[in-house]
């Protein structure tokens, strides 16, 4: 665990050489013409940002003599994909969509030895960097979860939001909103209400627990999920949430947000300000990490793959695929696609062009966070439950707030256990 611990990203920063604004292919007139070979590429893109991808690949067609035949599979990319890779008859790119290592490793082409790579930002290696330091995808974009602010609520309340750093000062700060006459906590009731910062009571380096190895072997027995849930019905007891929190929907959510009348939002990514900043032009929010279980613990913001891009192992084009995944990581490129996704750029070379409110925030919680210890690591669930957890994540989080008693959360909390034990043995 600790060869992924980062104090957060400045001293990082400096070790690493200035970046040119494109990078990938030099200048090189030899690369240019591929012949016209074929490139089989498949997308999760649809609509809009599917249209900006097929102008990408057009515009690398033009370039390079390349012909690119784009998969669209929608919303049967994933089971296209996994009936492909029984075949082992696999595109010769295609998006890893939060899976490179978990689920598509053995398909994909080690990339480490690529330009780019050294182009990452740190937070990007802990989701997609494999033990050992193997990377097998080319990553223009991730999403961040962690702590979402209105900091104009915070100021009216008296909080100053970059003191918290434990689920009990975040409890303390709560009951100060709450007495300012605001709503402390503006989170839905999903599955990432529970999912997305559980790691920073069971899992990481001076929690509560850290029963990682018990999770990944399906031998935990949850007792040490109890605190978080105990946490959450106090926090519901209080009043914290919202009184329709179980029937709010997204866009509910995101119009309160913006009104400034919750304070904080738990386990979310910033893109959520995107449409805040719509709404009021005038918000002022920030993002801060998942706090630690207790003092001494680690803060953890969770990392996905936003978009990300692999290569086929066994592909017959392995040339010109490299050419094309150079040819994504360009600075413009990868911010154009970025701009079409609303995703936060994880390369240096793109996040420099950045002006997205989304990475301005990402950036502003390292600067304040700076004395910190955070931990950047591939989403909760992701790493540590079986496939199928997350529904029950969501149905657990209903039951809780429906019933927050003891007899409440026990249920939910046997519920979780029972479910895991069952979905780990049907993944044996």
């Amino acid at each position: 665990m600790k060869r992924k611990m980062l104090a957060v990203l400045l001293a990082v920063s400096m070790l690493v050489s200035f970046m040119p604004l494109c990078s990938g292919l030099a200048e090189d007139a030899s690369v240019k013409d591929l012949g016209g070979i074929t490139l089989e590429v498949a997308v999760t893109y649809t609509g809009e940002q599917a249209a900006v991808f097929e102008q990408v690949a057009a515009d690398f067609e033009a370039e390079y003599n390349c012909k690119v035949n784009l998969d669209e599979y929608g919303d049967d990319y994933e089971n296209t994909m996994k009936t492909r890779m029984a075949a082992n008859d696999l595109p010769d790119v295609w998006q890893t969509h939060g899976w490179s290592l978990l689920r598509y490793q053995e398909y994909l082409m080690d990339l480490s030895d690529q330009d780019w790579i050294s182009d990452y930002d740190a937070s990007a290696l802990g989701v997609i960097q494999d033990t050992d330091g193997s990377i097998y995808v080319l990553m223009i974009s991730e999403l961040i979860n962690g702590t979402l602010v209105d900091l104009d609520v915070c100021d009216a309340a008296g909080v100053d939001p970059y003191s918290i750093k434990t689920w009990d000062d975040f409890t303390a700060a709560c009951a100060k909103v709450k007495e300012a006459g605001y709503t402390p906590v503006a989170s839905t009731v999903n599955a990432g209400l529970l999912a997305n910062l559980a790691g920073t009571w069971v899992s990481y380096e001076g929690e509560l627990a850290e029963d990682s190895e018990a999770m990944l072997n399906g031998t935990w027995d949850w007792s040490s999920f109890k605190p978080l849930l105990e946490t959450y019905a106090n926090w519901i007891g209080s009043g914290y949430f919202f009184e329709d929190a179980e029937t709010l929907s997204d866009s509910d959510f995101v119009e309160r947000f913006a009104s400034d009348k919750a304070a904080f939002c738990i386990g979310n990514d910033p893109v959520v300000f995107v449409n805040c900043r719509i709404l009021n032009p005038d918000g002022n929010f920030a993002l801060l990490p998942h706090f630690a279980s207790q003092t001494g613990g680690v803060e953890f913001i969770g990392i996905g793959e936003g978009d990300t891009f692999g290569i086929w192992k066994d592909t017959d084009n392995e040339e010109a695929a490299k050419i094309f995944l150079d040819y994504l990581a360009q600075a413009d490129v990868a911010l154009t696609i970025n701009n079409s996704t609303g995703m936060i750029s994880c390369l240096q070379s793109s996040m420099a062009l950045d002006d997205s409110y989304g990475l301005s925030v990402f950036e502003t919680m390292k600067e304040k966070c700076a004395d910190d210890t955070i931990f950047y690591e591939n989403l909760w669930d992701r790493q540590y439950m079986p496939s199928g957890m997350w529904p029950i994540f969501a149905n657990a989080a209903s039951m809780l707030f429906a019933d927050y008693s003891e007899d409440g959360i026990q249920s939910a909390l046997d519920y979780l256990s029972e479910n895991y034990v069952d979905l780990y043995e049907a993944a044996q």
